[in-house]
């Protein structure tokens, strides 16, 4: 997610105990930790006020609807009055009825109860894709809100810096080059502080666009993270079953099931009757039966475009299940490969970056240490420190990305434990 930076090889490839990670304030609920009940609060909060939720909610509304009205007689019967008054008065009274010969209305019932369980999969699908964006945000809120703050004490150790470059540029210590450099790197700690603060800036600005409003409570990304995934279900199995595949599978089937409908509302239905009435002093009695005849329109070409639009359908289906199956592939293999890198990390001694900064300056005062070897490992010390809660922000990115893919996001809020 971040780590595009220099930064990033530095972490990796050094990974020193001189920049420790700086831990979240004691006040600050970390993600993930024994409980996820914070989490989870807001995950309902979004879904139970989301649009994008409710607008699906609206379309299984609207398909309960379509399957109740499904089950009822597509046909009404039809009341026929004849009256005529001349030197033969005539009454007739007649009742017909279209009959639904090849059962339309079992084939729009099966297309109905369809279309309701691809809207059932829809809704599945947009609430976990919805949670999992929620959770992304969150993270990058709390990872740029670390990292601001870090780049906040960049910019006042630079400051100090620069201050007391000037005053042994004053007392003669030091060479202007030397002072210069000093308020050159102050300046890109200033311009890199505000770019920090626009990201995090940013980051929020998702967070109330996706919820609807700002987020109050100050969350920290979890540490305790599992190091490594053990995969016990199959990994087909877990693609198939994912909402976004059976989405696209229970629409496959809806469109199939609208092929049928569509080849039996073609073909014309019989329709019969019977009258009675009087004709001058005479009462009659009749039967009717009446069907269309299909000769210049078979309406053929409409079957075709519905099955057309199921191939359509089937062949998106299948490629939706391909691609879960890779993304659940690749973001285990990715979330190992951070993880691995964090565990590294984690493992090694972090001190303090009060207490190295105060150890890089005493030397620089002492004159044990050049004004640029100072510069390039005070640097070093917070590039390093800043890649670390980057590496940590990717680490719950992968994380959420892995739940997300496998369809576990729930049951881990639920749960309060990571899953593996």
């Amino acid at each position: 997610m971040f780590l595009a930076k220099p930064a990033r090889a530095c972490l990796l490839a050094c990974l020193i105990p001189v920049a420790g990670w700086t831990p979240a304030s004691a006040d600050s609920n970390p993600i993930g930790s024994q409980s996820n009940s914070p989490l989870s609060a807001l995950v309902d909060q979004l879904l139970a006020n989301s649009p994008d939720i409710q607008a699906a909610k609206a379309m299984i509304s609207a398909a309960q609807s379509r399957l109740e009205g499904s089950g009822l007689a597509i046909n009404n019967p039809e009341l026929d009055v004849e009256a005529e008054r001349s030197d033969i008065n005539i009454f007739k009274l007649g009742v017909s009825q279209t009959i639904d010969w090849y059962d339309q209305r079992g084939a729009s019932e099966q297309a109905a109860e369809a279309e309701l369980a691809a809207a059932r999969a829809e809704l599945a699908s947009r609430q976990l894709t919805l949670s999992a964006e929620l959770l992304q945000t969150i993270g990058k809120v709390a990872a740029y809100r670390e990292i601001t703050a870090l780049s906040q004490r960049r910019s006042d150790i630079l400051q100090r810096f620069s201050e007391l470059a000037q005053q042994r540029f004053n007392s003669g210590d030091i060479p202007p080059a030397e002072l210069e450099l000093a308020r050159l790197s102050l300046t890109e700690a200033i311009m890199q502080q505000a770019g920090d603060g626009a990201e995090l800036i940013q980051a929020r600005s998702d967070f109330l666009s996706l919820y609807g409003a700002p987020l109050e409570q100050t969350l920290a990304i979890p540490k305790n993270l599992p190091t490594r995934l053990n995969v016990s279900s199959d990994t087909e199995t877990l693609a198939r079953n994912h909402p976004q595949v059976q989405l696209a599978h229970q629409q496959a089937i809806a469109l199939a099931k609208q092929v049928d409908v569509v080849d039996r509302e073609r073909k014309a239905n019989p329709s019969f009757g019977i009258n009675a009435g009087r004709e001058a002093s005479t009462n009659t009695i009749g039967v009717s039966f009446s069907i269309p005849l299909q000769i210049n329109n078979k309406f053929k070409s409409t079957v075709d475009v519905a099955r057309a639009q199921t191939l359509q359908a089937q062949q998106l289906a299948q490629q939706a299940f391909r691609s879960q199956l890779g993304r659940i592939q690749g973001a285990q293999q990715r979330y190992q490969l951070i993880a691995n890198a964090w565990k590294i990390w984690i493992s090694q001694g972090r001190s303090s970056l009060q207490q190295r900064s105060q150890l890089l300056e005493s030397q620089w005062q002492s004159g044990e240490m050049s004004t640029t070897d100072y510069l390039i490992q005070i640097q070093q010390t917070l590039d390093t420190q800043i890649a670390g809660a980057e590496l940590q922000s990717e680490l719950w990115s992968a994380w959420i990305d892995w739940l997300s893919s496998t369809n576990q996001l729930s049951d881990w809020l639920n749960a309060g434990a990571p899953k593996s």
